[in-house]
């Protein structure tokens, strides 16, 4: 299967359903552990998605993966940072079948340590601004190529990337050569 020549209109559409699908399947499987935010083991949970993984690299068929992971805070302890919780979900998308495929990995929630945070450099707001979807879909060109390595070289070194997904698609993040 060719790639196409410019990236399908509705990236943003296969993005939203990728959301939807995991925000949907967090609030029925997920225990979030509701209780009083006084308590000192209090954990407010939410879940977070990472971007798009090339299910094969160099992409042959556009397959992508993408990490449902879960976050919490709880201002009455930690104020400068949150607690990482498991990557809870992989939903598949690829252009053949064209809706996402949830796999639930793990969904019991317990803290596995803190991620703390950092202001980001006028330089990484930039780089933020990249569609990865768009340009993984889109003619391969070293501009390209550079946007997707500093993009996500940008999100693994702040957390964004769990492990899980690292390990999975380990080609790519070879690709990506990320330096610490």
């Amino acid at each position: 299967m060719s790639l196409p020549d410019r990236p399908p209109v509705d990236t943003a559409a296969i993005v939203a359903s990728i959301k939807t699908t995991a925000e949907k399947t967090w609030k029925e499987s997920v225990d979030t552990q509701r209780g009083n935010p006084a308590d000192a083991g209090f954990i407010s949970w939410n879940t977070r998605l990472s971007d798009p993984l090339p299910m094969t690299w160099p992409l042959v068929e556009p397959t992508f993966a993408f990490y449902a992971y879960a976050r919490g805070m709880n201002p009455m302890r930690l104020r400068d940072g949150e607690f990482v919780g498991p990557t809870w979900a992989r939903i598949t998308w690829s252009a053949k079948s064209q809706k996402p495929e949830l796999t639930r990995l793990d969904t019991r929630l317990a803290s596995h340590g803190v991620q703390g945070v950092r202001p980001l450099m006028k330089e990484e707001m930039e780089t933020l601004k990249v569609k990865p979807l768009e340009v993984l879909l889109g003619p391969r060109t070293k501009a390209a190529d550079q946007q997707l390595k500093a993009y996500y070289c940008l999100q693994r070194s702040v957390g964004n990337i769990p492990a899980e997904a690292v390990t999975a698609h380990a080609a790519f993040f070879k690709w990506l050569d990320c330096k610490p």
